[in-house]
């Protein structure tokens, strides 16, 4: 089995893996009544529409990018960048933390869970978990995940559109945090200067 074949079943993997976790703990959410894909009129006018109609684009690239990098159709070597088989072996470490962090974020997070800007049911203020350390633990664990699949895959379309993912991430996590402060208001500003927003304090 060659190295670029190597990769790319753990590109694969890694992939597939995350869509499951999402898809798990989406089930788990429509069995009691509620969705993780619903939109609500608050989400809509935190986030903007376009914002909104976005998200699917992206991902529909980005599915794009990863069939094209499984295929590597003929004549397609200028899309991949010459990186060193130990760097991309990073990668698969960073997609392995990427995982592993998304599934503790969601076991934490439990019922309160959402893909967009808005508040479930009886919403708390989620300390516990990998939120004692920073705000964003979802958006690094996939930023971690995304990150460690550019690299793996060495394929500078699918880097150059998770690079446009992490600016979009940045963008929403201000606007949660604007929408986290006016909902839980000093208690959430008090959390805010014991945590860091993406990495945690290590003062």
């Amino acid at each position: 089995m060659n190295e670029s074949l190597v990769f790319k079943i753990i590109f694969l993997v890694l992939f597939v893996i995350v869509l499951a976790v999402r898809a798990v703990f989406g089930f788990k959410q429509r069995q009691i009544g509620q969705s993780s894909w619903f939109v609500s009129e608050d989400a809509v006018s935190r986030e903007g529409r376009w914002s909104l109609l976005l998200r699917p684009v992206v991902f529909l690239f980005m599915l794009g990018f990863v069939v094209l990098y499984l295929i590597e159709p003929t004549g397609s070597d200028w899309l991949f960048l010459p990186l060193p088989s130990l760097v991309r072996f990073g990668g698969v470490l960073l997609g392995v933390a990427g995982v592993l962090l998304l599934i503790w974020v969601h076991r934490t997070l439990g019922m309160q869970w959402s893909t967009t800007l808005q508040f479930k049911e009886e919403h708390t203020l989620i300390t516990s978990g990998p939120y004692r350390f920073v705000r964003h633990p979802m958006y690094a664990s996939l930023s971690l995940f995304f990150v460690g699949l550019s690299i793996i895959s060495s394929f500078w379309p699918f880097i150059v559109l998770v690079a446009i993912t992490l600016l979009f991430f940045v963008r929403i996590m201000k606007q949660e945090e604007s929408m986290m402060i006016d909902q839980f208001g000093e208690a959430y500003r008090v959390y805010m200067k014991r945590t860091g927003r993406f990495l945690p304090r290590f003062r």
